[in-house]
């Protein structure tokens, strides 16, 4: 039932993201009686060393050879099963001469097996309507190799198909040289992609922060000399020692038979034998060694400022019980409240830092971390420091008061009880991952009402005095390691951070100011409601369309998809069609600052937190092609609360200019970064390039971001919020006649609204560029960096919606022929793709897209294999296999999306505002299953057109960034 807030530091988080981290159940007493016994070394279930009983829906079991398994029935979404195969061993687990081989061979796992010939797998799971990559995957971190498959439907067939994959995984991979050599360029190519200055400033760090552990010396990447030269029988002893049944669990989650699945796991796996003798109880991480206060720095241009203070401790293995899950319960309330007042103080103008916050982790087989993690703003490093400290030393002094103990239970008490409310129908591809993440963390998996069960049973004892004193204990561990990490110290450096740390541990500190709670002032808003001029029901799709008097529209789903969620959009009309290129810094900023941060008129953001704890509300705003939306999730409680927030914001949004004064702090420090790798470069400045220089797209210049003022921002906002179109999409578990009676209240007590809006000249308009069309960016990362890109113009999506469709096949074949070429034949690219983007929007407006990361001198490489395989899809039309495999990915997912709430959510909003919607919702699948090879070819001789490609390649800058301490 872990509770525990497994928090990694800031940048560690940062860093791995960027890596390859990248029926009834068996009580304890039955599995005692019918399990063998369990090897030194061996997986266990955390229930047999706990008092924690699991999730009763949970079935555990473990075969004669030791081999692991857990069952788990769930039908949301309806017909879809979810398959891992998690083998107990990492990064952690290579020798000296086996350094990247573990994640190597999660690779080889996809390239040939006993029964399975090299490329076959992926074909054969695409054939079954699986998608290499959203729907086929693996990843390796330092103690676990996961395999993930995705099935779509539940037939007996794709499921067998999947357990005998991951049978021939477990026991039967070949291991080829020739294979191998072929995937090296492969991994080389993941490595050179990923590899970043947080990445590297953390392998650094996790070095300085572990002498004599193996952690910083075992990242999952590896070496890049052994993925280059490493023979087959390196990759071949690691497989026999660590893939062997007894490390070994087969998760498999969804709407299945229980009895049935567990008969096929027996009957697949039961032959699987160990191929190694090696003990797998004498493995050694190396030990733990206590540190004093000390200093550690990284500098490397590109690199974002940041300053930490980890403290540490051993690593804790024991198995989760209740009295653990107190004390992490205890920790996690802790932190909470911290957190809360760092995050507070980073609002106020005078303080120096933009963000901070503190988390604990485990390590993997290393240490228990506790980090406080802060972002200066700029030149303030040392002012940075001292203020969270203290703050952190305020909280050791004086402790929690009772308040901010009640709001946090109450958020904590919501957030359970909403989970208990949708219990039976928990997503199953959350459930699996969960399943697979109890292994590692020695957890017992427990089902949300047991999880509410136990905070209420322990609430008597997390009391004010509780959270106090464990305040005073919090940071209590060895060190800490102050770091600061930076393209420039800016004379922050080791003995500056260590003077300020002494001095401020012996300072005494000034008990905080105590938060007075204010009453929630928007309950109502004082006008009569507006009637129902006329309601819909479009009974094909179970929406019901209202229109009020007030020229407000509102489209209604009630689903039976989730239990306990309502989500909701209010749709503002118009979008960039009313913003002109003028408008482009005021519409920026008002995209970054969103509006909670700047508050309401009657209380600002933290105001509004303290006043609504408790409650289960969520509000994001944002500016589109064609709209402006505000957006959140709720329970059917909430639901009336949740309209209420909307309406707030409509009718009394502040804008206080702290809120974009406090994301201006941060600019500076993202801007530096944005040169260091090909991919940050190309996200900012490629969407403007291919709208051929459309200011209102990509990311400004730093000057100018900086120089955008409130009151611009504030202005287009609250001029959309006051008289822009609204249509309002509800989906969930609520009815029509719930929805009406909250909107009776809220919304149709607006004054009248247009029902129309005009564009703005010239607005209205995006164009694909027709000059210039070779454009080469420059990044300041490392010399083997490159991103090559090529786009073609089409045309947008409402002049020809089969035609839109054909298009969309045409990517998804594009893409397997990249992959096939580039990844697999070439191994130049871990990753090539392609896509299709056809505006709803605006007129004319569409391209067809492809793209890799690959090494600078192969750039020509990868667009000349591109126009090859272009001109031979305008010669001939494709085999039908390859759009088999290119469209029952497609259908197989659709099958799925439509039976969730946040499909619905994604394409019901404007369903009034444009007629066109609804029929290309209803038409979609069908014009999907209808296109052809000769349509394929068709569009490819259509839109890949040489002379109108835009070709972009972001390569190297002459003198590449270096580290250096």
């Amino acid at each position: 039932m872990s509770t525990r807030t497994k928090l990694m530091t800031a940048m560690a988080v940062a860093a791995l993201s960027t890596t390859l981290l990248s029926s009834t159940a068996l009580t304890p007493a039955t599995y005692a009686q019918t399990a063998p016994a369990v090897l030194p070394g061996a997986i266990e279930f955390a229930q047999t060393h706990s008092d924690i009983k699991p999730d009763p829906q949970a079935r555990y079991g473990r075969l004669p050879n030791g081999l692991t398994y857990i069952i788990y029935p769930n039908k949301t979404p309806p017909g879809v099963v979810s398959l891992r195969m998690r083998f107990a061993t990492g990064s952690l687990m290579e020798s000296e001469q086996q350094l990247g081989l573990a994640h190597f061979l999660e690779h080889m796992a996809f390239n040939g097996s006993k029964n399975v010939p090299e490329g076959d797998m992926v074909k054969i799971l695409e054939r079954h309507g699986l998608k290499f990559g959203p729907d086929t995957n693996a990843y390796t971190s330092f103690d676990e190799t996961v395999y993930m498959l995705d099935l779509p439907k539940n037939d007996e067939e794709i499921i067998d198909t999947g357990l005998f994959l991951f049978r021939e995984t477990a026991g039967n991979l070949t291991l080829d040289a020739k294979a191998i050599d072929r995937e090296r360029g492969v991994v080389l190519g993941e490595e050179r992609a990923r590899n970043s200055p947080s990445y590297r400033a953390y392998v650094d760090w996790a070095k300085a922060a572990f002498p004599g552990q193996l952690y910083g010396h075992r990242l999952p990447i590896g070496s890049t000399d052994i993925i280059a030269k490493a023979p087959a029988q390196a990759f071949i002893d690691y497989y026999n020692d660590f893939y062997r049944p007894e490390l070994t669990t087969v998760v498999v989650a969804g709407d299945i038979d229980a009895d049935a699945i567990e008969a096929k796991i027996k009957a697949k796996f039961a032959d699987l034998t160990p191929r190694s003798k090696r003990p797998l109880d004498k493995l050694s991480f190396g030990t733990y060694t206590p540190q004093k206060a000390t200093a550690y720095t990284y500098v490397e241009a590109g690199l974002r400022n940041s300053l930490q203070a980890t403290w540490f401790k051993p690593v804790d293995e024991s198995w989760e019980t209740e009295a653990t899950d107190f004390d992490d319960m205890l920790d996690d309330l802790t932190l909470s409240i911290l957190n809360q007042r760092l995050e507070r103080q980073a609002k106020a103008t005078e303080t120096a830092f933009a963000a901070a916050g503190a988390g604990n982790s485990t390590v993997s087989k290393t240490a228990e971390t506790l980090t406080l993690s802060i972002t200066p703003k700029p030149g303030k490093d040392k002012e940075a420091f001292e203020q969270a400290f203290t703050t952190v030393r305020q909280y050791e002094t004086y402790g929690a008061t009772e308040d901010e103990v009640a709001r946090e239970l109450a958020d904590m008490t919501a957030s359970l009880e909403a989970q208990a409310k949708g219990e039976k129908t928990r997503n199953t591809g959350a459930i699996v991952d969960a399943l697979v993440g109890t292994l590692g963390d020695r957890e017992v998996m427990t089902a949300p009402s047991q999880n509410l069960a136990f905070l209420n049973k322990i609430k008597p004892r997390l009391t004010a005095a509780a959270v106090s004193a464990r305040a005073k204990t919090l940071f209590s561990g060895d060190g800490p390691l102050l770091a600061h990490m930076a393209d420039d110290l800016g004379g922050f450096d080791k003995p500056a951070m260590l003077a300020s740390y002494e001095a401020l541990k012996a300072k005494t500190v000034e008990k905080p100011a105590a938060i007075v709670k204010k009453a929630w002032p928007y309950e109502t808003f004082g006008k009569a409601p507006a009637a129902i001029t006329r309601e819909t029901v479009v009974s094909d799709l179970g929406v019901t369309e209202l229109a009020y008097a007030n020229g407000v529209k509102v489209n209604i789903k009630p689903t039976t998809f989730k239990d306990n969620e309502v989500l909701v959009n209010v749709r503002f009309g118009g979008g960039l069609t009313t913003i002109g290129q003028d408008k482009a810094l005021p519409l920026q900023a008002a995209n970054w600052v969103g509006l909670y941060d700047g508050g309401l008129g009657k209380l600002d953001a933290d105001e509004i937190k303290d006043t609504l704890a408790g409650r289960i509300f969520g509000l994001n705003f944002g500016i589109g092609e064609d709209a402006a939306t505000l957006s959140g999730g709720t329970t059917p409680t909430d639901f009336a609360l949740q309209m209420q927030v909307f309406m707030a914001f409509v009718t009394d949004t502040a804008y206080r200019p702290e809120a974009l004064d406090r994301l201006k702090s941060f600019l500076p420090n993202y801007y530096q970064s944005l040169s260091a790798t090909p991919n940050s470069v190309f996200s900012t400045k490629a969407p403007r390039l291919i709208r051929n220089g459309d200011l209102r797209f990509g990311l400004p210049e730093k000057d100018a971001a900086l120089s955008v003022t409130n009151a611009d921002a504030k202005a287009l906002v609250t001029g959309i919020l006051s008289t822009a179109p609204i249509e309002i999409t509800i989906v969930g578990d609520i009815t029509v006649e719930d929805a009406k009676k909250v909107l009776a209240t809220t919304f149709a007590t607006l004054p009248k609204r247009a029902e129309t809006v005009a564009p703005v000249t010239g607005a209205d308009t995006v164009s694909f560029p027709t000059a210039n069309l070779h454009q080469v960016l420059t990044h300041n990362g490392r010399a083997d960096q490159n991103l090559s890109y090529v786009a073609w113009p089409t045309t947008d999506f409402f002049v020809d919606t089969k035609q839109a469709r054909a298009t969309e096949m045409l990517a998804e074949v594009l893409t397997l022929r990249l992959t096939d070429e580039i990844r697999e034949k070439q191994g130049a690219s871990y990753g090539s793709s392609a896509g299709s983007v056809m505006s709803n929007t605006f007129k004319g407006f569409g391209y067809l897209a492809a793209q890799a990361t690959v090494k600078p001198e192969v750039d020509q490489t990868f667009y000349d294999s591109l126009l090859t395989i272009a001109e031979d899809l305008k010669a001939k039309p494709i085999e039908a296999d390859e759009l088999l495999r290119a469209r029952k990915p497609v259908l197989d997912r659709y099958d799925v999306q439509i039976k969730t709430n946040g499909y619905w959510m994604g394409v019901l909003p404007g369903i009034q505002a444009d007629p066109r919607d609804l029929p290309a919702i209803r038409s979609r699948k069908a014009e999907v299953e209808a296109v052809t090879p000769a349509d394929i070819q068709a569009m490819a001789k259509k839109w890949l057109i040489k002379e109108k490609l835009l070709r972009i390649q972001v390569k190297p800058a002459d003198k590449p960034a270096g580290a250096a301490q």
